[in-house]
């Protein structure tokens, strides 16, 4: 996804939701359930990215920026 896209967090979730009512409700034809399943997976599969993305780049500053400042903050992995 570049830049110029943007990305919202909660209209994906809100999709999802949509999907998971949909699918809770009962859908008739077999085709229409995959199709949504398969939406559902593609769109937790984005948000998933997103938040990866996101952490890594909160990981990069704190440990860039504020390393840099002076402070120090230890993580569960060290």
């Amino acid at each position: 996804m570049s830049k110029e896209q943007t990305f919202s967090l909660e209209e994906k979730l809100a999709e999802i939701r949509s999907i998971v009512d949909q699918m809770q409700r009962g859908v008739e034809d077999f085709d229409k359930q995959v199709a949504l399943f398969k939406s559902g997976r593609e769109l937790i599969q984005q948000c998933q990215k997103y938040l990866d993305e996101s952490e890594m780049e909160i990981k990069q500053l704190v440990n860039g920026k504020l390393e840099d400042a002076g402070f120090r903050f230890s993580s569960e992995n060290e």
